[in-house]
């Protein structure tokens, strides 16, 4: 909670916390001059608590907070009597619009006006309780790859809560045989806050249904050709690498020709060089204590990754909209990744979900210097051995779909660290 506050001297109330249940305070000294205790926000009554009778000293009450307005941050909960009464304890200050997820729980927006207008899905969304809501949407096209989403500032609502507007950029490859099927979601939410199907008339649902299933085939496939693309970047390391051992037999046989070198130590000479020209195998994991470090070109990275490139920064690996990371050590209770991500495609910071096996992970996102990130996937209940991370990027995207290069690959997010920290 980033609600802070200072005791101050006359008011009958301290406040000690904030949470689900509401604000809790203590009462100072005696209190029976109202029949109730409101909380105010910018104006707005937020909350309210009938009091049977008086409030005795060092008694702990807790007043409920039901809404939220939209107001500039920070902002202050106040308690008073009445609209016009004095403040009744020292206000209770809000800084984030975390502040207001701690107070209220989860948002949920009720979206309406949703309608297909010249290629853009666009609809209006209101959330009556959580006024300082910051909405951060993304889509998925037939259950494809996820795509961002714009977002309107809400707009403050007179007894609280806020409304917004959405617009979801379609093309014409997203209409298929079988329709077209999009689900809006919310970063924070499990389930879509909205569903938008456009099927032939006789169609229906199972139409719905077979285009969400195109969509699924077709992510399939894409991953398929970037498994193809890495295992073709392996074969083409292999014979170069071989390519450059024959290139060096061949030059040092020549070389111990001219040189007319003795006949005696010609076989030597040719099995030293011979064997400094072994072909360089892909990156091993980097140990140290309980961590391992896996270097952008280790053969642990499976579909979903692009071939290793490098920058001023570094070698990195880009990211597809979903890809799967083996555990170097399966066998040892892990106790979290850690991933270092620089580039980011169609997002300004990095918006993704993990899994362990299949069990959702909690993500951490903490920026680490301009245009760095450090994420942290973490298992919900404690250390346990795992096999496999699956990563999925809720905003990903095509340069060359989107006319900003000719690259066609599907990008997300740069990856230049991942590191396996292990319980033991």
């Amino acid at each position: 909670m980033d609600g802070t506050a200072t005791a101050g001297t006359g008011f009958p109330f301290l406040p000690l916390a904030a949470g689900r249940r509401g604000l809790a305070l203590r009462c100072l000294r005696l209190f029976e001059a109202a029949d109730a205790l409101l909380l105010f926000c910018g104006g707005v009554e937020v909350g309210r608590l009938a009091l049977p009778g008086p409030v005795e000293a060092g008694r702990s009450v807790e007043v409920p907070v039901l809404r939220l307005p939209r107001v500039a941050l920070p902002a202050e909960l106040r308690l008073s009597a009445g609209v016009a009464g004095p403040d009744l304890a020292p206000p209770w200050r809000l800084d984030s619009p975390d502040a207001a997820l701690g107070l209220l729980g989860p948002p949920a927006p009720a979206v309406e006006a949703l309608r297909l207008d010249h290629g853009v899905l666009r609809g209006v969304a209101t959330e009556r309780a959580n006024g300082l809501l910051e909405p951060v949407l993304y889509a998925r096209v037939n259950d494809a790859a996820a795509r961002a989403v714009a977002v309107e500032a809400p707009a403050p609502l007179a007894e609280g809560g806020c409304v917004f507007r959405f617009a979801v950029p379609l093309q014409p490859s997203d209409l298929v045989e079988a329709g077209l099927a999009v689900s809006v979601h919310m970063v924070g939410l499990e389930a879509p806050i909205a569903r938008f199907a456009l099927a032939p008339a006789t169609g229906g649902e199972e139409a719905a249904r077979v285009a969400e299933l195109e969509g699924r085939l077709r992510r399939l496939e894409d991953s398929m050709a970037s498994g193809l693309e890495a295992m073709e970047h392996a074969l083409r390391r292999r014979t170069e690498a071989q390519q450059e051992r024959v290139d060096a037999f061949i030059e040092a046989s020549a070389s111990l020709l001219l040189d007319r070198v003795a006949a005696a130590d010609a076989p030597a000479a040719l099995r030293a060089l011979v064997g400094a020209a072994v072909p360089e195998a892909q990156a091993a994991p980097l140990r140290l204590g309980n961590s391992v470090e896996l270097p952008p070109d280790s053969g642990h990275l499976g579909f979903g990754w692009h071939g290793p490139e490098r920058d001023a920064a570094g070698a990195f690996r880009w990211m597809a909209d979903r890809a799967l990371v083996v555990s170097p050590e399966p066998h040892r209770p892990l106790a979290g990744v850690t991933l270092e991500v620089g580039h980011l495609y169609g997002a300004a910071e990095p918006t993704l979900r993990a899994s362990f096996d299949a069990l959702p992970c909690a993500v951490s996102v903490e920026p680490e210097g301009e245009r760095r990130f450090r994420v942290r996937v973490a298992p919900p209940d404690g250390a346990a051995p795992c096999r496999t991370l699956m990563l999925e990027a809720l905003a990903s995207g095509s340069p060359a779909r989107d006319g900003a290069s000719a690259d066609a690959r599907l990008l997300s997010m740069a990856v230049y660290r991942l590191v396996f920290d292990y319980a033991e």
